[in-house]
């Protein structure tokens, strides 16, 4: 049914086509024929009888010199008539040179006819007429009654006696001598020069037909694969349009149902457009928040120093995530708002603002500050645990007490002039408060001797790293502190104990920790020497640098006592 109902309107529409032009040419081929040749022939005719009027009248005038002549006295009538019928008699015109000029008298007799000298002085029969009617008295008639004029009748075709044509004839009369001076032309001339021009009318009809026919026929089919094209780019058009509309369908719920706040902001800051979210957000309805800038919900205390920062990020044209405002409801409450936005360009690459979405994030807000205090009150309380164990440590060694919490100082000092991490150095600080803690389970005689300690003592002594590593091994630390703990007493070169690492297997931590427990324990009293001072000290590192001790932390342990940027005395839990 469709394919018939597109070939119905494909012929209809090549009939549409093809009919002007076939109309067109018809009209072209009558006006030709029925108004236009019709016009030229009595135009011909018209311009024929001029000129045969003009041509006579040159004949006339050359006799009336003549005759001129005679009166003067030059010539006599006699010698004046014959010259005249003498230049008569030769003249010839026309295509052919064949037309002629005649005269008679006012008798009806011939005077001189070119190609009927046997008529000379004779009468001339109408052949019109069957009563043998003379055509001169013809003649003579229009030139009594008009002095010239035209006459139509039959006579022989120029020189053929035996062909009898019609023709049109101009006399005109020549009073003084009594002549009647005439010439004419052949009506089928004229019929001829018209069939002429009718066959080459003929011609441009038809070429211009076929022309038309087959610009016709090219514009059809032409039109004919346009309107295919044209009906399936409609089809594809209905197509797209209701895609779009489906689209644009779906574009509107989602935007309208969900959870997050669309917004849009032109390049002055304010809103253009905004998703019905905002009404369950902050209360307002969208329409109220066009034209109106994001700093206008600001709540007062933060609404300067938030204006600035997001001029700041839409002054950028960049993309931007995260950014957390805290905005006033209409209610009056304090709904805190993450928004994410995009910039838009036109297709020339001209800024138009920006699009983007907005959540309530007041919850998680609160969530994290809770889960913030949570943390900070356990990170204290785990703090206050570990110092506990030090102190515990430490209370069975009255001798070393501070001793823990002064290499933590230094410790720490030293990383952060590295430029360890936060969390790292985090980490060496509670392996320094513990790093002892394996002393707990010596004899306390050996910790308080004053005299110096046996070899069996030493060795006894020494297995503190490995105890204190066994008692916090289990602990879990988000930090190898059990490790650093176990290395605390190891050196570079293999010669440290309790198990003789060198320096590819010590952590940096460790290595940090070593280089500050030597200087503490060096600088401070101990029950069996008085403090060796911290000249010596500093130069037991440094020349130990790099072969005992970290080269690095050596360094920067040199560099923090001689600018006198840790001090290592009245320290206390």
């Amino acid at each position: 049914m469709e394919k018939e109902k597109k070939r119905k309107s494909a012929h209809a529409i090549s009939i549409r086509i093809a009919l002007p032009a076939l109309l067109t040419v018809i009209l072209f081929v009558t006006a030709t024929f029925v108004i236009i040749l019709p016009s030229f022939r009595e135009n011909m005719l018209a311009r024929k009888r001029d000129t045969l009027r003009e041509l006579n009248t040159v004949v006339w005038d050359m006799v009336a010199a003549y005759e001129r002549m005679e009166r003067a006295g030059i010539m006599s009538r006699e010698q004046a008539q014959q010259t005249a019928l003498g230049i008569i008699q030769d003249l010839r015109y026309g295509p052919l040179n064949k037309d002629y000029f005649w005269v008679n008298d006012m008798q009806g007799l011939i005077v001189i006819h070119p190609y009927r000298p046997d008529l000379n002085g004779e009468t001339v029969p109408d052949a019109r007429s069957l009563m043998g009617k003379n055509l001169l008295e013809e003649f003579v008639k229009v030139v009594r009654n008009q002095g010239e004029g035209y006459v139509e009748h039959l006579f022989q075709w120029q020189d053929n006696p035996g062909k009898i044509v019609p023709k049109l004839s101009y006399v005109r009369g020549f009073k003084p001598w009594g002549w009647i001076i005439g010439t004419g032309l052949y009506v089928e001339d004229v019929n001829v020069e018209i069939g002429l021009i009718a066959k080459q009318l003929n011609v441009i009809a038809s070429v211009t037909l076929v022309l038309v026919s087959f610009l016709a026929f090219y514009m059809i089919r032409h039109t004919v694969l346009a309107d295919r094209v044209r009906h399936i780019i409609w089809e594809e058009r209905e197509r797209l349009l209701t895609a779009l509309e489906e689209s644009n369908e779906r574009f509107r719920s989602l935007v309208e149902t969900t959870s997050d706040w669309i917004w849009e902001i032109n390049t002055e800051g304010a809103y253009t457009y905004c998703s019905p979210k905002v009404r369950d957000l902050l209360g307002f309805a969208p329409e109220e928040l066009i034209s109106k800038r994001p700093v206008d919900l600001i709540a007062g205390h933060e609404k300067e120093q938030t204006s600035q920062i997001f001029q700041q990020l839409i002054d950028s044209r960049q993309p931007f995530s995260g950014f957390e405002t805290v905005c006033l409801a209409r209610d009056g409450r304090m709904v805190v708002i993450e928004k994410n936005g995009v910039p838009v360009f036109s297709d020339s690459g001209v800024w138009l603002g920006y699009r983007g979405v907005a959540r309530d994030i007041s919850e998680r807000r609160n969530a994290l500050e809770a889960l913030k205090k949570s943390r900070d009150a356990l990170h204290n309380s785990f703090e206050e645990t570990v110092r506990s164990l030090a102190m515990a440590a430490e209370k069975r060694d009255p001798y070393t007490a501070g001793h823990q919490i002064r290499v933590d100082r230094l410790a720490c000092a030293i990383a952060s002039e590295l430029g360890l991490s936060e969390d790292r150095i985090e980490g060496l600080h509670f392996a320094a408060l513990l790093h002892d803690i394996g002393k707990i389970s010596l004899p306390s005689e050996y910790l308080v001797k004053p005299a110096r300690l046996s070899a069996q003592e030493r060795a006894i002594i020494k297995c503190h790293p490995e105890v204190g590593y066994e008692i916090l091994k289990d602990i879990p630390f988000p930090w190898p502190v059990a490790d650093i703990v176990y290395q605390h007493h190891e050196l570079l070169d293999g010669s440290g104990y309790p198990r003789g690492l060198t320096a590819q297997d010590l952590l940096l931590e460790s290595q940090i920790l070593t280089v500050a427990d030597v200087v503490e324990a060096m600088s401070s009293h101990r029950p069996y020497r008085p403090s060796l001072g911290m000249e010596t000290t500093l130069e037991e590192i440094r020349a130990g640098r790099g072969a005992l001790y970290h080269a690095d932390s050596v360094d920067a342990c040199l560099k923090l006592v001689a600018e006198n940027k840790i001090d290592l005395t009245n320290v206390a839990w």
